[in-house]
């Protein structure tokens, strides 16, 4: 049987996957599929994770302090938008491609998201 924390490390290892993933493309051609996919699942494990925060207090409550900036994230930004215009005008320009990606990656880095993630998953080893 799979522990609370064995399952938010699972979840985490995704979004630090994810994010890797982001961090690594080259901004070509085709990279803005991979973009959408990496953001939507990003996206649905931190909602995903908020709702099991939010159901599960006591079990999970050592890694309560992640909790604000997941919020944050779900809350102030929504780049579905911007993929799907861009998508529609400028797949193929590696500037705007980069610039999304860096936008992206800034957000998850904003409150310390990822710096809580990666934190989690070292205490974790």
């Amino acid at each position: 049987m799979t522990t609370y924390g064995e399952y938010l490390r699972g979840v985490l290892e995704q979004i630090d996957d994810s994010y890797t993933v982001l961090q690594n493309l080259k901004d070509r051609p085709g990279d803005l599929e991979i973009i959408k996919k990496e953001l939507a699942k990003i996206t649905g494990l931190l909602q995903a994770l908020a709702s099991k925060f939010q159901t599960n207090k006591q079990d999970l409550s050592e890694y309560a302090y992640i909790v604000p900036s997941m919020r944050y994230f779900l809350d102030n930004y929504d780049f579905f938008r911007e993929v799907e215009m861009i998508s529609l005008l400028y797949s193929e320009d590696p500037n705007r491609l980069k610039n999304l990606r860096l936008v992206i990656l800034d957000t998850l880095d904003e409150k310390n998201l990822i710096g809580h993630i990666k934190s989690i998953l070292r205490h974790n080893d």
